[in-house]
């Protein structure tokens, strides 16, 4: 299934679900983020997050996990993830409200690294060393304030994707 036929699944991009207290997001794109890494969006394993598929607030790890991942898809040049809210849960649920309300737009991936290498990118004097993931374990993701992926977002109504 394509990106596209799989966001079209869940209904013209109608991507928070007030009802069901799902949210759908961008976690990771495979450009060039803000610490000058890039992570290959084909280079995603889920085995072990698949067992466990925690989703936190700012990577806080100390904290109980207030959402779960519940699918999760890689298109050519994003990982697009799923997450229901534990509606039982109040500060999951502030964070719901917050992300409906537009406060919250972000998202940000943990991953162990297990492939990588580092290319020469542009030229003159804009040439640079970036680090690229090739392979890589998702450990967790979060909602978060600002990310260093800038393209990192929660997928809302009329949104445009690189599909």
């Amino acid at each position: 299934m394509t990106l596209a036929e799989w966001l079209e699944s869940f209904g013209h991009f109608r991507e928070i679900d007030p009802d069901g207290h799902r949210v759908t997001s961008v976690i990771s794109t495979g450009n060039v983020a803000r610490d000058d890494a890039v992570i290959e969006s084909d280079g995603w394993r889920f085995e072990n997050y698949d067992r466990n598929p925690v989703v936190l607030w700012q990577h806080n790890a100390d904290g109980p996990p207030f959402a779960r991942t519940i699918e999760h898809l890689t298109g050519d040049n994003e990982l697009i993830a799923r997450a229901e809210f534990d509606t039982e849960d109040a500060f999951g649920m502030s964070i719901f409200r917050k992300i409906r309300a537009g406060f919250i737009n972000a998202t940000s991936v943990r991953w162990l690294p297990l492939r990588f290498e580092w290319r020469e990118e542009g030229k003159g004097k804009d040439k640079k060393q970036t680090l690229f993931f090739l392979e890589q374990e998702l450990l967790e993701w979060s909602f978060v304030s600002i990310p260093a992926d800038p393209g990192a977002l929660i997928i809302r109504s009329g949104a445009a994707l690189d599909l």
